[in-house]
């Protein structure tokens, strides 16, 4: 009987080693294959018109393709919490095991997102090829977010280049609106006059102080106000008068503010909301107010919910204050943004959360001086 010799042997092992190799090759070129294809639909979206937000749920049938058990993201997205899940709830053992691909995208101090994913396969081609997919559709979340971030920066910085040419026609409407204002005050005869004038004439004075207001800002050298104790019930309840709304205040609190920007603050959201309360059933607005201590410092609590007007479409909740996002055909989705932007300037914040009853909103100022 013969024997192979060694050098017969070495040519077996070469092989063999070959045929291995010429088989992970195809099997490679194959799985590339597949994965070119789900890298393919990915950049297709980015010729969508698709939310950031949206992004997720799109992109998810070839990331689940790719291998990815699971999506996970949370966050803020214009003052609002954000959160969401695709994919199943419960790992299989192996992908629970693994460490999950990370990343953290930021869009300034308004939008801040975590997202998380997780594979069934914790090394290997397989994961390689889903890792590459996984950083593609994360490239086009981010991009989308910065996008949208930037319009705006944009689309804020043109509306301030035209406020410019608005100017002198605002202080002629608020010269117009002193003089009616006072106008109306020096008619002290109710017989006179019917409810809606005896409303105005009653909200004279206050008119005129946002007049004035108005005025200064207008100015060469608008005076910069300092935060002062205010007392939130008087402020409040002139804020909703003035937006023609008669509420109810329970409780009683103070606040560290700058008053101009407490009067923004106000107007904006009251001037807002007044029409969903108009609209909706007929009871008055109920408002508490509360002081609450935190580590940091006291705050001052204003928190009432607001009714969904009758066959209302409200807008979903993260993007209560995103600018030029409104449920009203003719709103400018300007009025909340302003409203919290100012609150927050003032060392406090504005949320809201959906309810059956309506939108809560929860407005939050410093108690006492720092």
């Amino acid at each position: 009987m013969a024997f192979a010799g060694p050098i017969d042997l070495l040519g077996l092992f070469l092989i063999a080693t070959g045929l291995t190799l010429l088989a992970a090759s195809y099997r490679i070129a194959r799985l590339a294959r597949s994965y070119r294809r789900l890298m393919e639909n990915l950049l297709h979206l980015a010729s969508q018109p698709l939310d950031p937000l949206e992004l997720p749920a799109a992109a998810w049938p070839d990331l689940s393709a790719g291998g990815w058990q699971q999506l996970v993201w949370e966050g803020t997205w214009f003052g609002q919490p954000v959160a969401g899940l695709l994919g199943t709830a419960k790992l299989s053992r192996k992908a629970a095991a693994g460490l999950p691909l990370t990343f953290k995208l930021s869009g300034g101090d308004e939008v801040n997102l975590q997202v998380s994913l997780r594979h069934e396969a914790a090394w290997g081609e397989h994961r390689l090829f889903a890792e590459h997919l996984a950083r593609v559709f994360v490239l086009l979340l981010e991009t989308r977010l910065h996008a949208r971030t930037e319009a705006l920066s944009a689309a804020l910085a043109e509306r301030a280049r035209l406020s410019l040419y608005l100017q002198h026609d605002m202080r002629n409407q608020a010269q117009w609106v002193l003089w009616v204002s006072e106008d109306f005050a020096a008619h002290e005869t109710p017989e006179a006059m019917l409810g809606a004038a005896r409303r105005l004439r009653d909200n004279a004075p206050l008119a005129r102080d946002r007049a004035e207001k108005l005025l200064a800002a207008l100015g060469r050298n608008p005076k910069i106000e300092q935060p002062t104790m205010i007392d939130l019930n008087v402020a409040t309840l002139q804020a909703a008068r003035l937006a023609g709304i008669e509420p109810a205040i329970n409780g009683h609190a103070s606040a560290w503010v700058a008053s101009g920007l407490l009067v923004r603050a106000l107007d904006n959201l009251f001037g807002n909301l007044a029409g969903m309360w108009r609209e909706g059933p007929p009871i008055s607005p109920v408002l508490t107010l509360a002081t609450t201590e935190t580590i940091e410092q006291p705050l001052a609590i204003l928190d009432f919910i607001c009714p969904w007007p009758p066959g209302a479409i409200p807008l979903p909740t993260e993007k209560v204050f995103e600018p030029f996002a409104s449920g009203r055909p003719q709103g400018l989705g300007l009025g909340l943004y302003q409203a919290r932007k100012s609150l927050r300037e003032a060392g406090g914040d504005l949320q809201a959360t959906a309810s059956p009853q309506g939108l809560r909103f929860v407005l939050r100022l410093p108690a006492r001086a720092p």
